[in-house]
């Protein structure tokens, strides 16, 4: 078997001296053969002293390679192995190169071992990630404090209303608290979530439905409801106007659909359909006016739900027939 010849051009003595990151050749051993100063210099010895000595004796302290020795790895398959390493004894982390010395027939003779620095980079690493979680604690508490400022402004609303007795004034100040619980729902879903950019729309629709019916009905015999929706993620630009669209057609359902004591179901569904989604707000109730324009009736609530279809850019169609069946085609903004 071929010697690693370690005898190099003056040349050769420069660079490999030069270069600041730590140089170790090593036999199949674990015998150094040389090293460049900067790894001298790490150690405290001069390049000579080190020379025929164990590697992971003189670095690691350690009878035996330490777990994700580069050079162990190598002496296994042949190949070139990279690995982080905190050492102690050299002062920091490092980012360890193990490149194998062939001979001619291709023999694996030892390795080229390049130690870099990157210590600062970890520190700068672990840095950033505190700032990141110092951050998003930051966001979800701003979520945590929108939410309960708007469930107290929808408690006042609820409160002031108690001291109107015009039933049309009434309805105003219910209208406004739901449109105020539905963006604190919003707020409560992004406070929970583990992405603080998306909101599971499954999730808020249930919890947005499931309030606004508890609010409107009291017979829940008489009123069903069903809700199906498409485990789906969408940002807050989106499942904002999602959630105030969905809040004005289920409560118009719920006030108008079904007068005195007629039965029925109201049903919200959004589902995806290639590279648009579907948003559908239906019941089986005593429809909608065929004579009346939906798109110019004196409404707010279907003014806004007009306005925040326009908003996401989507498309509002209404379908005649046994019920009102509103159909919100769009694209995530």
């Amino acid at each position: 078997m071929d010697e690693i010849d370690i005898e190099s051009e003056k040349v050769f003595d420069l660079t490999f001296n030069a270069i600041p990151d730590l140089i170790t050749l090593l036999d199949k051993d674990h015998k150094i053969l040389r090293i460049n100063k900067a790894m001298a210099n790490r150690l405290g010895v001069s390049p000579e002293e080190c020379v025929g000595k164990i590697c992971f004796e003189v670095v690691h302290n350690r009878e035996c390679p330490i777990e994700n020795c580069p050079h162990a790895l190598l002496l296994e398959d042949g190949s070139e192995h990279v690995s982080e390493v905190k050492e102690d004894n050299l002062g920091g982390f490092f980012l360890v190169t193990a490149t194998p010395i062939v001979d001619s027939s291709g023999n694996t003779l030892g390795s080229v071992h390049v130690a870099r620095d990157i210590t600062q980079r970890k520190i700068m690493e672990d840095e950033l990630h505190k700032a990141l979680e110092d951050k998003d604690v930051l966001i979800k508490e701003v979520h945590h404090r929108v939410k309960n400022n708007l469930m107290i402004l929808s408690s006042l609303l609820n409160l002031q209303s108690r001291y109107i007795t015009d039933e049309k004034i009434q309805n105003i100040f219910k209208e406004c608290q739901d449109r105020t619980r539905s963006l604190a729902i919003i707020h409560e879903k992004l406070y929970r979530s583990e992405d603080l950019k998306k909101i599971k729309i499954n999730e808020y629709i249930e919890s947005l439905v499931s309030s606004l019916y508890h609010s409107y009905t009291l017979d829940y015999n008489r009123i069903k409801v069903r809700v199906d929706v498409e485990n789906l993620e969408f940002d807050a630009d989106t499942s904002i106007p999602i959630g105030l669209i969905i809040n004005e057609l289920f409560t118009n359902a719920m006030k108008h659909a079904f007068p005195g004591n007629k039965t029925g179901q109201v049903t919200v569904e959004l589902h995806s359909e290639n590279d648009e989604f579907k948003l559908e707000v239906s019941d089986d109730g005593t429809g909608f006016p065929e004579d009346l324009d939906y798109k110019n009736v004196d409404s707010l609530g279907l003014r806004l739900v007009k306005s925040l279809t326009e908003q996401i850019d989507g498309k509002l169609e209404l379908e005649h027939g046994k019920g009102t069946h509103f159909t919100v085609t769009f694209r995530e903004l």
